[in-house]
């Protein structure tokens, strides 16, 4: 009887995780090499269904463009101009920040401040690990990937609420390029990106192109 209670439990679990990976390992990979990109490891597809299932599929595609734009494909987990000589001393400094330690971006969209690593730890279940360890955003796939949705939780679906607008999910992550003419580029950019996921992920009720700068 209790041998057949774990099997029926974990027939369960397999059916709720089918259901909630309503994008295929297939879908995702062509989303990402249609921007020509290279398909990204087996752990980032696991991360992304882990944390993002809870969204509906265009929801999805909507978050994996901007994940596709601002990590460059899944390539970069850091914020690069921190990575070389000392151009990031005396950034993101803020009470919450621990001695020694630097909370420039991090993650496949960028975690900045102190402050939001604790809260992103903490919502991950994860105590105050990634503030004590903010490396770790940048060295683990998983933590890379979670503290994206995190992000994406607190700060960008209140900007989008029950809208189609894409534009509204780049004005969240990067506004600057919603008010200055000079980046328009790079948010036409974050759209087209966009197009090649929804069409990869096979969505007919595609966003809208507004919200950001119309």
């Amino acid at each position: 009887m209790e041998r057949f209670a774990t099997l029926l439990a974990l027939l369960v679990a397999s059916i709720c995780m089918a259901k909630a990976a309503t994008v295929s390992e297939a879908e995702f990979n062509a989303a990402v090499t249609k921007n020509g990109f290279k398909a990204p490891s087996a752990e980032v597809y696991r991360s992304f269904v882990e944390g993002a299932s809870k969204y509906s599929k265009e929801e999805q595609a909507m978050f994996l463009a901007q994940l596709l734009h601002e990590s460059a494909g899944f390539r970069y987990t850091e914020e690069l101009v921190c990575l070389s000589g000392n151009k990031c001393a005396g950034k993101y400094i803020d009470k919450v920040g621990l001695p020694g330690k630097k909370y420039y971006g991090r993650g496949y969209i960028q975690l900045t401040w102190g402050a939001n690593y604790k809260a992103a730890s903490q919502a991950l279940g994860l105590g105050d690990k990634l503030l004590r360890e903010p490396e770790l955003v940048a060295t683990n796939k998983k933590y890379a990937m979670l503290v994206s949705v995190w992000f994406w939780d607190a700060r960008v679906r209140p900007v989008l609420g029950n809208s189609n607008q894409f534009g509204r999910t780049t004005k969240a992550i990067n506004g600057g390029e919603c008010k200055y003419a000079k980046y328009r580029k790079r948010a036409e950019n974050r759209w087209n990106i966009y197009l090649k996921v929804a069409e990869a992920f096979k969505i007919t009720n595609k966003a809208k192109e507004n919200g950001c700068y119309n």
